[in-house]
Parts: structure tokens; C-alpha cells; sequence
């Protein structure tokens, strides 16, 4: 007998529906019987060893213990089921987002949280094309106590607190969101078809050209999307542009390294980038290096700059263990004080949260040097982010001058430019993807609401969203089938370090949001724009999200 991974120690069943057990590689028309808070339901596999039942009703609460029975064959177990209310969380980065990266606002909160009657299963990160995935084999259930909750869901645990608060019920969260999903990959095929077509229905009566696009690898639009779902069902070209693209960034890492003269001389150890002889460059934190009068050679510079700081340290916070904070850094770092490693980060957006050990530090002097990898866009230090380490309530600031040395570059003197590196391609965002493979294999679940925060990745497609917003809700009602009430999440106030400053895509996408969330019955939004911040796409807010959420709902729902 062989069972998903969802039914499995920590189940939450939902409150007020009927609940499914089911299983397959069974012995044909094998009984199987099914024990739950001593009810029990027999019920006969079909002839390919399959089973779905329909379980006895429970009351809201628990734990309690599940025995599934095949006659002579096999015994599962299953222990701590809860039966309440279960959220389906679906979008992107945002609502990805773990309570580990909302610790700057609530940090001393959620070190006390223990919320052992919310469990947690997040679905593994995975893409498949063509037919769906028929079951999830990978997974367990989670509770939200303080070994599992720092990678959970902010915006989940956070909702589940408030739902808890209120109803006194246990909480399920089945988390599928993936940082920069785009919405079409929750459509199954028959719905991105159908939605593409009316795309283009509607561009043309706005006057579009819909004879090409200019979608980038990981883009989509209603021009491509035949393209793409035909060329993603060949599985040797998918493995073999995946493979390619992650041996091209390997490469270009190692090219960077091989000639970095930092490295080479261990300028993490150095108390100076320069001799005394020679003339100290220096750029300031914070600030990003897009203005070429000012920033000069870092503006288009792709590779590794060194950046040093010396900083004067009390007596009194020697022997402590000191916390650092370095803002955010474009694009990826290593960070060192003092000559010893204390923390990495391999991408531009997380917060640079590093911890120096106590003994690390000594009275007088010391030295923190940042090995900085730019490799997709002009680097440095995002403003309007916090620099400066701390101990307690007291803080020394990391801003101001900072020295800088370039370690190594990627400039081709014969094509005279610098060899860019290449983003892969990142299938799990591509249409039907998220939903062949982390979706499609929920179908049996039974669910009190669907949660979505999504929208960045569309936002160069505003007027579109509308339509695929709809067709998403209608996809996923049509797989549970049901109407599932959804709550979503208009995107917050976000500038972009990178984006034009007229720029209006993220504001039409939020009025996309409306209109789509006007037209979608049993629905509601939370509007956020408040708790953004200019140059954080990732704003730590989430708790203050949730909880708008959460009233929108009880409205919905009646809590």
C-alpha cells in the first residue's frame, strides 16, 4: 500500500466537509479498512490496487490516530491529526517568504512563538509538463513550534495565529507559492490555451500587434504560450538547457574566481585594500552603483569588488556575540570580519543578517571586508536598508565610506564588454508547470480558503492579469470542485532599484487586481500598498499583511 505524502503523521483534516483518505499499489479489490477516533469505514481497492474513502466525521480538534487496514497485506499508522480549518497558499516570493527573513520588525515574537496546532506541509518545488503528477510522494507535515516555524510562511503562520486567536480551531497550511511563479503556471493546459486565445481577442481590439513578443526566457504571454507548452513537453530539451545554463553559471563563477587577485592574496585578512603608496578608491553604504558620473568604473563592472570598513569597537562588546546588519547587496557576497568568515548570501534579495561570534571582535579597531559579486546588474549597497552592527539596544553604523578594490572582471577586451552572466531558465515559473506537478496532486485535500500573493512576476503584462486571474481562480474551483473562497494580496508600494522612476507597471497591476477580484465571486483583497518600501521587494511586513488579510476574510467568511 502506498499513500501520498499528505496523509501522513500531523494531518489536518477541514472542519465541515468530507475529508478523503486514498492510496494506491494495493492487491486488486483488496478490503481495505480505515479506523479513525475509534469510527470505522471499510471500503474495496478497485482492480489496479487504487483506493479513495470517504472518512467518519471527527470533531474540531484532536490529536487523533488513523489506521489504514488493507486485509492481510499492510498497516499505516498515522499519528497527531488535527481536524480544523486547512489554507491553501499560492503565489509567489511573497508569500514564500519565511518568518527567518521578517525577524528585523518581529524578531523578539517570533522567538516566542509556539503555535503547535498549526501544521504546515510545503510542497516540494517542482515543475512537470504534459500530463499532471498523479500523487506527491515527497513532504511531511510540520508544526509551527520553534524547531519548524522559522521556514515557514510568514504570511501563513502569521494568518494562522490570527485565525487561531479567533476561532480556537487547529490550522493547516499546504504551501505551494515559489519565488517569481508567474500566474499562468497554477493554469492546467485546457485553461492557458483558452485564456491565450482571449488575450489576443482583447489585444486586438486594443489595437496590439500580436505577431510576436518579446518574451525573455523565463517570460510568457498570450503569443507564446502554444510555443512554450509545446517545446516544455520535450523533456530531453528541458534537462538539456537546464544542465547547459547551470554548467554557463558554474563556469562564469570560476572564471571570476580564478582571476580574482583578492582571493589570490587573502584581502579578507587585510586591515587596508591599498599601500600606503597608492591612492584609496572608495564608494559609499548605503547606495547602489548606477550613476556612472559618480560611481565610475562600478556602474557596468560585472565581477568581484572588495569593499572594506573599519570600525571602532567599545570595550565592553568584546567576548559578545554582535549582530550585523549589511542591508541588502546586489548581487551575492562573503563577509568577513576580522579575517574570519561570518555569513554568505548567493542572490541579491535576502536582508544580510549576519552574526559575529563572540571572541571575534577585540577593543580598538577592526576590520569588516564584503567580497562583492556583481554578475546581472550594477552592484552595491540598497538604500533605505539598515547598515550597522548592534549589541542590545546599542548600535555603530556601517555607513559612510567604504573602501573599495575590483578583484576581478569579466571584460572581453576583444568584444570590449563585460561577459554577462546568464540567468537559467526557471521551468517551475513556465505555464502549467507549478500546476502539473504541486497542485494537481492536492485534489483530494479539502480546503477552508485559498490564500494568493502573486503578481510581481506579471507586472510587465498588467492589463492581462485581470483575465488570468479569473481563469486561475476558475482552474483551481474546477480541481477541487468546489468554490473555493479566495483571499488575495495587492501587491505593496515598490519602486524597484532598477525600474524607470515613471515607471507604472506594478500600479496597473494592482488595478488589475481590483477588477479582477470585483469580477470573482466569493472573493476579497487586501490592499498593502502602505506597508512596501521603495527598494524592498521582500517588505518584512508580514505580519501587518496577514492581519489585513485576515480581517478581509472574516468578512468573507463570516468569523
Amino acid at each position: 500500500m502506498k499513500l501520498s505524502a499528505l496523509i501522513s503523521d500531523g494531518l489536518v483534516l477541514q472542519r465541515g466537509k468530507d475529508n478523503y483518505v486514498w492510496g494506491s499499489e494495493c492487491k486488486p479489490d483488496a478490503v481495505i479498512e480505515v479506523t479513525l477516533d475509534g469510527k470505522h469505514v471499510v471500503e474495496q481497492a478497485d482492480g489496479d490496487g487504487k483506493f479513495k474513502i470517504k472518512l467518519p466525521e471527527v470533531e474540531v480538534g484532536g490529536p487523533y490516530v488513523m489506521t489504514i487496514y488493507e486485509c492481510e497485506a499492510d498497516t499505516v499508522k498515522i499519528e497527531n491529526i488535527l481536524c480544523g480549518d486547512v489554507f491553501l497558499l499560492a503565489g509567489q516570493s511573497n508569500i514564500e517568504l519565511p518568518l527567518s527573513r521578517c525577524l528585523d520588525l518581529h524578531g523578539e515574537e517570533i522567538s516566542k512563538m509556539d503555535l503547535p496546532k498549526v501544521h504546515s506541509f510545503e510542497v516540494a518545488k517542482e515543475y512537470k509538463f504534459g500530463e499532471p503528477q498523479d500523487e506527491l510522494f515527497e513532504g511531511t507535515w510540520q508544526e509551527a513550534t520553534q524547531d519548524n516555524l522559522y521556514s515557514m510562511s510568514a504570511i501563513g503562520v502569521f494568518f494562522a495565529q490570527f485565525h487561531q486567536e479567533r476561532t480556537k480551531v487547529p490550522v493547516g497550511l499546504i504551501q505551494t507559492g515559489v519565488g517569481g511563479a508567474h500566474i499562468e503556471a497554477y493554469l492546467n493546459e485546457e485553461h492557458v490555451l483558452s485564456v491565450g486565445k482571449l488575450l489576443r481577442e482583447e489585444a486586438l481590439k486594443r489595437g496590439e500587434d500580436i505577431t510576436s513578443c518579446n518574451c525573455n526566457k523565463n517570460d510568457s504571454c498570450k503569443v507564446c504560450y502554444e510555443r512554450q507548452l509545446l517545446q516544455d513537453k520535450d523533456s530531453d530539451w528541458v534537462k538539456t538547457t537546464a544542465d547547459t545554463e547551470v554548467k554557463a553559471q558554474d563556469e562564469w563563477f570560476k572564471k571570476v574566481a580564478d582571476k580574482d587577485t583578492g582571493l589570490k592574496e587573502h584581502w579578507e585578512k587585510k586591515t587596508s585594500l591599498y599601500e600606503e603608496s597608492e591612492e584609496i578608491k572608495y564608494t559609499s553604504a548605503p547606495g547602489r552603483w548606477i550613476d556612472e558620473k559618480k560611481d565610475g568604473e562600478l556602474t557596468k563592472l560585472r565581477g568581484s569588488v572588495w569593499l572594506l570598513k573599519t570600525v571602532d569597537i567599545p570595550a565592553a562588546w568584546t567576548g559578545k556575540e554582535i549582530k550585523v546588519y549589511l542591508g541588502t547587496l546586489v548581487d551575492a557576497d562573503d563577509t568577513y570580519v576580522n579575517g574570519i568568515k561570518i555569513g554568505e548570501t548567493g542572490y541579491r534579495y535576502p536582508p544580510r543578517r549576519y552574526r559575529i561570534p563572540a571572541g571575534v571582535l577585540h577593543e580598538g579597531k577592526n576590520t569588516i571586508v564584503i567580497r562583492l559579486i556583481a554578475n546581472a546588474r550594477s552592484g552595491g549597497f540598497v538604500p533605505e536598508m539598515p547598515y550597522y552592527l548592534s549589541l542590545g539596544d546599542e548600535k555603530i553604523s556601517l555607513e559612510g565610506k567604504w573602501q573599495y578594490r575590483i578583484g576581478a572582471t569579466t571584460f572581453n577586451e576583444t568584444t570590449v564588454q563585460y561577459e554577462e552572466f546568464e540567468d537559467i531558465t526557471f521551468f517551475t515559473w513556465k505555464p502549467t508547470a507549478m500546476y502539473n506537478r504541486m497542485v494537481y496532486p492536492l485534489r483530494n485535500l479539502r480546503f477552508c480558503a485559498a490564500l494568493y500573493y502573486q503578481g510581481e512576476s506579471n507586472a510587465n503584462h498588467a492589463w492581462e492579469y485581470e483575465y488570468l486571474m479569473i481563469d486561475m481562480v476558475k482552474c483551481l474551483r474546477e480541481l477541487f470542485n468546489e468554490e473555493l473562497p479566495f483571499g488575495f494580496v495587492e501587491l505593496p508600494m515598490f519602486g524597484g532599484e532598477d525600474a524607470p522612476e515613471d515607471s507604472t507597471e506594478w500600479d496597473d497591476l494592482r488595478a488589475a487586481q481590483e477588477r479582477a477580484t470585483a469580477k470573482i465571486p466569493n472573493s476579497t483583497i487586501a490592499d498593502i500598498y502602505d506597508l512596501g518600501f521603495t527598494y524592498e521587494l521582500h517588505p518584512q511586513t508580514k505580519k501587518e499583511a496577514a492581519e489585513r488579510l485576515y480581517d478581509k476574510m472574516s468578512e468573507l467568511m463570516g468569523w
